[in-house]
């Protein structure tokens, strides 16, 4: 009787190159992420973040931007829209007497909250963000004066972003940080707890007053302005009060 063959052996199938290839196939899917995260990070955020709500105590929580001392005997709070006409109006013809006339006499603390009204004003979160990454290199007062001042020359712009660049120049900022501030979602949670906090306290519209607590149901002149504080301080500043203790 014939010895049983034996059936010849199969060669091993390698697997190297299908290990290789998923490695690959890795890569390049994390690559991909990682670019969308890039891309993400470099989108200015333009809207505001849902679900913050409003804090009780929103001067304290960093919301609101203040001039002038602290222990004035008035507290003016503005809500305000960069691209608001009528808040351009103000900041050029109410703003400056104001901060002349009572917040450098110490009659008034000056407090600018953010109200962005993003369903009629595409570019007003992102310009709200901008002032408050220039706040951050202390310079938000100067660009404040340029975001309303220039509001016809970026309000109708597809995208105003270089040229909130451009401004940050002019006011001698460091640009490079500034932009990285704006190309980002910095300050986005800040500019709607802002906002959110206006909604808590009935604002509607901009710009909104409110006097030592109290709104405003219309914007005042200047001298009406100025009656409402010296009878809500009584006629006296800081200073007068430091000056009578002192005799």
């Amino acid at each position: 009787m014939a010895a049983p063959t034996t059936p010849p052996e199969q060669p091993t199938r390698s697997w190297t190159p299908f290990y290789v290839l998923l490695g690959v196939i890795a890569l390049l899917g994390l690559g991909l992420i990682a670019a969308q995260l890039v891309r993400h990070r470099a989108r200015p955020a333009t809207e505001p973040v849902p679900g913050l709500q409003g804090p009780a105590a929103a001067e304290a929580e960093g919301l609101g931007i203040a001039m002038g001392r602290p222990d004035a005997p008035v507290v003016l709070y503005e809500f305000a829209d960069f691209q608001c006409p009528g808040c351009a109006a103000w900041a050029a013809f109410m703003t400056p007497v104001i901060k002349e006339r009572l917040v450098d006499t110490g009659r008034l603390r000056y407090v600018y909250f953010d109200f962005p009204l993003v369903s009629i004003h595409r570019h007003a979160f992102l310009a709200a963000r901008a002032g408050r990454c220039a706040h951050e290199q202390g310079r938000f007062w100067p660009y404040h004066d340029v975001l309303y001042g220039r509001q016809r020359e970026w309000a109708d712009e597809r995208d105003p972003t270089d040229r909130f660049v451009e401004y940050a120049r002019l006011v001698g900022l460091d640009a490079g940080g500034f932009e990285r501030c704006l190309r980002s979602d910095r300050y986005a949670a800040e500019v709607t707890r802002s906002l959110r906090f206006g909604e808590s306290l009935g604002v509607d519209r901009t710009p909104t007053i409110f006097l030592n607590g109290r709104k405003l149901t219309d914007l005042p002149t200047y001298s009406q302005l100025e009656a409402l504080v010296r009878e809500a301080s009584g006629g006296r500043s800081p200073a007068d009060t430091g000056a009578a203790a002192r005799r």
